[in-house]
């Protein structure tokens, strides 16, 4: 594998993503990422040496996005929350569900696909780290109540990772019940006086 540059190692896993998005994991082929790719086929093998360390390199870079977007939010910690909560539960219509229901694709190969284990397991904790430090911050500065950061970060992560299956990949009509509950969570850890 050759030393890939930063903006390579985005175009590569932006190909990635939207070939996940389109085709979900079980039907993704290298030639169906490089339809997404401005270069050729070739050209990811030339970075690359299998399907699944090009998925590995798009979740390492979504990781590292994540943590960009969620910085990037204006406000304090209520409002911080509320908008990385807008940012994973999702609806069928988001331009991103196919993204997240192709990543709930990818979890249920983890426990025996190495090459794709460590870097869910570095994204789903990268997300957990943001939302319990956003939690943290909360609680230090008085607007959450004393709960505990990283219980509330991964009740949350747990929360976002299953509406994923049942409501975004299924197409439940529950979005409204999605939403009024993790929003009415996030009201109950506000302080009393916040």
């Amino acid at each position: 594998m050759a030393d890939i540059s930063p903006d390579a190692r985005a175009e590569i896993a932006d190909a990635v993503r939207d070939a996940l998005a389109e085709h979900g994991y079980e039907r993704l082929t290298t030639a169906k990422i490089a339809e997404h790719y401005a270069k050729s086929e070739a050209g990811l093998y030339y970075y690359y040496d299998t399907k699944d360390e090009m998925i590995a390199a798009f979740l390492e870079h979504t990781a590292g996005q994540l943590g960009e977007e969620l910085a990037a939010i204006d406000g304090g910690p209520e409002q911080q929350l509320r908008a990385a909560c807008d940012h994973l539960f999702l609806s069928p219509d988001d331009e991103d569900a196919g993204v997240h229901v192709a990543i709930m694709e990818l979890l249920s190969h983890a426990p025996h696909n190495e090459t794709l284990r460590e870097p869910l397991l570095g994204l789903e904790s990268a997300t957990l780290e943001l939302f319990a430090g956003i939690v943290r911050q909360g609680v230090d500065s008085g607007v959450f109540r004393d709960v505990d950061p990283r219980a509330s970060a991964a009740f949350l992560l747990a929360a976002a990772d299953g509406s994923t299956g049942f409501h975004v990949a299924l197409e439940m009509d529950v979005g409204a019940d999605i939403e009024r509950g993790w929003s009415g969570y996030i009201d109950s850890l506000l302080a009393d006086d916040a």
